[in-house]
């Protein structure tokens, strides 16, 4: 048969092209480095440890206040807030930002994650004052 040849040739292109794109998938898949440029995958950011920030809130005072605190983009922050009011913390990260009700007296935990860079001011409502401005890079 005449055809067999160029069949055959085909064929074996066809399986080599195939295990390339089979290799390149696996290594991308299995978390290889990114290329220079490319942002880190969420997998990446997910990773990184999350910055707890401790709030004291007492006779009309909020400790810290007004620090500048950096975070990653895409990590995790964690508010935990002592009030010996009743208070609300506001994180204005964009969007609709966050918000934590403090009861007084009760130590309260709350999180969110940034998706966005900037600076981003974390203020008591109550008492009108920054806490700590977040510098999200």
């Amino acid at each position: 048969m005449s055809h067999a040849g160029p069949v055959r040739k085909t064929s074996r292109w066809t399986a080599a092209a195939a295990a390339a794109v089979t290799v390149l998938g696996l290594a991308t898949a299995c978390g290889g480095e990114a290329s220079p440029g490319t942002a880190p995958s969420a997998s990446a950011s997910s990773t990184l440890a999350p910055l707890t920030i401790p709030i004291t809130i007492a006779g009309g005072q909020v400790t810290p206040n007004g620090e500048k605190i950096s975070a990653a983009l895409g990590q995790q922050v964690v508010l935990q807030v002592t009030s010996d009011e009743t208070d609300e913390i506001h994180a204005h990260i964009g969007g609709d930002g966050y918000e934590l009700e403090v009861p007084a007296g009760t130590p309260t935990t709350g999180e969110f994650t940034p998706s966005q860079p900037g600076s981003f001011e974390v203020e008591s409502h109550h008492l009108g004052k920054v806490v700590v401005v977040l510098n999200v890079s």
